[in-house]
């Protein structure tokens, strides 16, 4: 056999490494590129499938392979027997990240839990801040929501359902008071990630016996530490309220995740 020169090595190598892409790579590239493109907003239509394939060269099962991969990265909507139609900004892909992540390393869970803790506290800050300034009767009904889920959880604090919906909805209120539409779609996504952390927290705080109706008054204080319009009031109310919840989650029994 010859020698392979050094050249002829690397050559190779650069071969290896600049594999062609694939028609369907290719294809979701060029639909991307429609839906960002200039005058195109959520809820625009895009054209038929057998449109799309025939525009681009390909079969439609490659266009519909390109369209499951868009959808994926929650660029478009599909629906059944009509045309896609191009999403709405969101954090469906950090979402799928996220749950995938957490069921391959319980660790993730404490990692995306603290990442949750940072975006709350600047979502309080931000409120607060909101609260003080000219958007405060916009804020104000952000605060409204926030206070009924306060009182439907201290009229049923031991129905588990109940608890869970309203805490997520407080939660909610307040990151939406902060006017951040893109924290919100990415705490939207944490949440959903973290659902059953979540309810196991209930869970094990309901088990200490302590009085049930206990976290509607933490979720109290934390509103009106809120409305003071002081951030750093806001920001130390919500600190100290998701630094329990990392502590609970980290004496949780390695079996309970």
């Amino acid at each position: 056999m010859g020698e392979t020169t050094e050249g002829g090595s690397s050559e190779r190598r650069g071969t290896m490494r600049a594999q062609p892409r694939s028609l369907t790579a290719q294809v979701v590239e060029f639909i991307e590129e429609l839906c960002v493109g200039p005058g195109v907003t959520p809820g625009d239509q895009l054209p038929p499938e057998g449109e799309l394939a025939a525009r681009f060269g390909v079969s439609r099962v490659v266009l519909r392979e390109a369209m499951k991969a868009l959808e994926a990265r929650g660029l478009v909507q599909r629906r059944q027997g009509k045309p896609a139609v191009v999403a709405s900004p969101n954090a469906l892909p950090v979402e799928k990240f996220v749950a995938l992540a957490v069921l391959r390393d319980k660790r993730a869970l404490m990692e995306f839990t603290e990442i949750r803790k940072a975006l709350e506290v600047h979502g309080a800050r931000l409120a607060a801040q909101r609260i003080a300034g000219p958007e405060e009767p916009e804020t104000r009904a952000h605060i409204a929501r926030a206070r009924e889920a306060i009182a439907e959880q201290r009229a049923a604090p031991l129905d588990m359902p109940t608890r869970i919906r309203t805490d997520v909805a407080f939660h909610r209120a307040l990151v939406a008071a902060a006017g951040n539409t893109s924290l919100t779609q990415i705490l939207d996504a944490l949440e959903h990630s973290l659902a059953e952390s979540r309810e196991e927290s209930h869970r094990r705080y309901l088990a200490t016996g302590a009085d049930p109706a206990g976290s509607a008054t933490e979720h109290e204080e934390l509103l009106d530490a809120v409305l003071t319009g002081d951030p750093a009031c806001a920001v130390a109310a919500m600190e100290d309220h998701l630094q329990v919840t990392l502590r609970e989650i980290e004496t949780r029994p390695e079996e309970a995740g």
